[in-house]
């Protein structure tokens, strides 16, 4: 009980000494009101917005603006209680600038229950750096003598807020790059176009952002532009497309004056071909009990000590259920999560629909051993995170043991290391699934996959690729076939 009492005795005065040496750097009198600018900027640049905190962070000096977003500037008030409204004043000096807002105009307020108060500022226009855009804040007088102007102290009062502006680009991209329809009259589904540096309404509200071909018939609405870096839009079917036909459209983004297409510049709506089936193959394949959960398998590589040869080499893939809504045609219940009388908690899985992805975003994982085929890739690349991978087809449409496995058409994505360039690369591929050991449970999947890399040496890849649901799996027999180089990219 004496060792426990002395540690946290120690802990104390560790904790004091801390916070005596922060109080050091902020204010050096006690008992003072004072009002200063409450701007904290992460490592990234990017602005915490009240009331997000970072205890780690200091209120900035200085801020470099590189988006076209509103820029929020907390100004807070330190003061035991405040009985009447307190009004600070400010001022404002902008050079290089001349289309831009700044709300309030020169005060703002405060009282006992709202310690922070807001300055709001809008560029409605991209800057010229040859006119060195700068903008002065600087808080000059209180309303009440007893709140002084800025912290105490002879460092950093944070009386001054200064804003310069960086050399920024305008991406914009869309938020999905795959949606599959069933092709029913009035059926719909919501996509966005994302602008992550943000954009001047002026400029996108009267345009066009991407072409979309009349393949069936469907209407696509712009919905009320709310928010500063993303533009909704609804995609609606007007017609029931036949089922015993594959439809497809796909949305591709335009070019559009000072942005430039960021790293999914497709959308592809796929109408699939109705196919009766029976069963749920999938869930041979993956378990949520055990989130370290993988695929294990081999790919057809070079072999790195026969020149001009080839061998099958390991790898692995997290393997994950494509969640679906309740009335979902293909989907199944797989939890009620403990309240069978609450549906509003259930959670459907698809039967046939597999998808391949990482247990830490964005980092993603090696689908299709995707990741062995190029050199210079990034990790969280959105390429290596797959929603939805790979289909399964039960022969006869009701076998419980064997069948057919597609690989979902799609564009995947893969970002250069070096200097962040995307290159956009369809992928396709096909093959068969099977028991092979009903004693172990033992599942296997063979796939011939192909990853169009024209954009990147003109090449069109084919990978023989294998998976098992467990790591204990028998020796694999060697091909007589060609395997792919390491593109490097």
């Amino acid at each position: 009980m004496k060792v426990i009492k002395n540690i946290l005795l120690l802990i104390i005065a560790i904790q004091f000494i801390s916070c005596e040496k922060e109080d050091d750097k902020r204010f050096t009198q006690e008992n003072q009101s004072f009002v200063r600018f409450f701007l904290l900027v992460a490592s990234n640049n990017e602005v915490l917005e009240f009331p997000n905190k970072d205890g780690n962070l200091l209120a900035a000096t200085s801020y470099a603006k590189d988006n076209l977003k509103t820029l929020k500037i907390p100004v807070a008030i330190t003061a035991a209680k405040i009985d009447n409204p307190v009004t600070i004043s400010f001022s404002t000096s902008v050079t290089g600038l001349s289309n831009y807002t700044i709300t309030p105009v020169n005060s703002l307020t405060f009282t006992n229950e709202k310690r922070i108060d807001t300055i709001y500022i809008k560029v409605n226009k991209n800057w010229d750096l040859t006119k060195n855009p700068q903008i002065k804040l600087t808080l000059t007088e209180s309303s009440n003598t007893d709140v002084i102007i800025g912290i105490p102290n002879e460092n950093i009062p944070n009386n001054e807020l200064n804003i310069s502006f960086k050399e920024t680009v305008f991406p914009f991209f869309f938020n999905i790059n795959r949606k599959e329809i069933e092709g029913i009259n009035q059926e719909s589904f919501d996509f966005k176009v994302l602008f992550p540096n943000g954009f001047i309404a002026s400029e996108i509200e009267s345009i066009p952002l991407f072409s979309a071909p009349s393949t069936f018939k469907y209407t696509i609405e712009k919905k009320p532009i709310t928010k500063e870096d993303e533009v909704e839009f609804t995609f609606k079917v007007n017609e029931n497309l036949a089922e015993d036909s594959s439809l497809d459209t796909s949305l591709s983004l335009v070019e559009i004056p000072n942005y430039v297409k960021g790293i999914n510049n497709f959308l592809d709506i796929n109408k699939p071909i109705k196919v009766d089936r029976d069963g749920a193959p999938v869930i041979n394949f993956y378990n949520l009990n055990n989130p370290f959960y993988r695929l294990f398998g081999e790919y057809w590589r070079p072999d790195n000590d026969i020149p001009g040869s080839c061998e099958w080499f390991s790898t692995s893939v997290f393997p994950k259920p494509v969640i679906v809504d309740k009335n979902y045609k293909n989907g199944f219940l797989f939890s009620d999560n403990g309240t069978p009388n609450d549906e509003s908690d259930d959670v459907y899985h698809h039967r046939y629909k597999l998808g391949f992805v990482g247990n830490f975003a964005p980092i993603g994982t090696n689908p299709f051993a995707i990741k062995n085929l190029f050199e210079g890739e990034r990790n969280d690349s959105p390429g290596l995170t797959l929603p939805e991978a790979i289909e399964f087809f039960p022969k006869n449409g009701n076998s419980t043991s064997e069948g057919i496995v597609n690989v979902i058409s799609q564009r995947i994505i893969i970002v250069r290391s070096s200097d962040l360039k995307a290159f956009t690369l369809p992928i396709s591929g096909s093959g068969i699934y099977e028991l092979v050991d009903s004693s172990s449970n033992l599942w296997k999947i063979t796939l011939e996959i192909y990853v169009d890399a024209t954009s990147i040496n003109g090449e069109i890849v084919k990978r023989d690729y294998i998976l098992y649901n467990n790591r204990n799996y028998p020796d694999t027999e060697p091909l007589t076939t060609n395997c792919p180089t390491v593109i490097n990219l």
